[in-house]
């Protein structure tokens, strides 16, 4: 079991060694992020929008909209956004520690697929019987987990309960400073939010074809895959504060 550090690092020195560490790295770093984007959101839209097998479509009487509904896209992300979580964890522990920028590393889970698997099913479940009580329960178990992928992905001989135990000891005392690292990232939350907001208004009032529908989302996507590269770095040092990896020299941040 690791040892129990509390993260005193102020969430700004945080961010600062982030940006100094994607500093000339940005494109590369996000060509990885959006290869990732690709296989976990782009492939099962695609598979909503126009592969018809499994699809059934559903009225929604709030908007007045009909929605496709797609089971094979449902079972894709069940199956596969496990081992898709582990490989985006291996490729920014590369990263962040060897600049090692293989986006090659999106795909390690599928050598550790019954595992990543395991973790995703069990996690789910604790989260989801936490939300069973109240939803404030249901926050904090996904805060307390929150540590278990990059813990697999830093050592893969681990299983999927060692690593549940090992994120939840981490995480003692360390659940709030995570949830305002997050919280210090709002107004980028916003920003890149904006995008996808406009067209799910406009689609409200406009009857657009599946095509062009499509098109407008992965556009929308464009700068969350911008926002997954600054906040997974900052939450990969904050892993590498937690476990011990790293020590701030202060005087090296920028």
């Amino acid at each position: 079991m690791p040892k129990n550090i509390i993260v005193t690092e102020q969430n700004h020195v945080i961010r600062g060694i982030s940006r100094k560490e994607l500093s000339g790295n940005w494109i590369k770093v996000t060509l990885g992020v959006a290869l990732y984007f690709l296989l976990s959101v782009i492939i099962p839209l695609f598979m909503e929008s126009f592969v018809k097998i499994g699809r059934t479509t559903q009225y929604i009487e709030s908007t007045g909209q009909t929605v496709n509904v797609s089971t094979l896209s449902t079972l894709y992300q069940f199956f596969l956004t496990g081992a898709f979580m582990f490989g985006l964890c291996s490729f920014f522990i590369a990263f962040f520690r060897r600049k090692d920028i293989n986006p090659g590393y999106i795909f390690n889970g599928f050598e550790y697929y019954t595992k990543t698997f395991l973790l995703m099913i069990v996690m789910g479940a604790l989260i989801f019987l936490q939300l069973l009580l109240l939803i404030v329960p249901g926050i904090i178990a996904a805060y307390r987990y929150s540590q278990a992928f990059y813990i697999m992905a830093d050592d893969p001989a681990k299983g999927p309960m060692q690593c549940i135990q090992e994120s939840k000891f981490m995480m003692n005392g360390n659940k709030m400073k995570l949830f305002l690292l997050e919280l210090s990232f709002i107004w980028w939350i916003i920003l890149a939010a904006i995008p996808l907001c406009f067209i799910s208004a406009y689609t409200v009032t406009h009857s657009l074809t599946s095509g062009l529908l499509f098109l407008l989302n992965v556009v929308g996507y464009i700068p969350l895959v911008f926002l997954q590269v600054y906040m997974g770095i900052a939450k990969t040092v904050f892993y590498d504060l937690l476990s011990g990896h790293l020590i701030v020299n202060h005087q090296s941040i920028v």
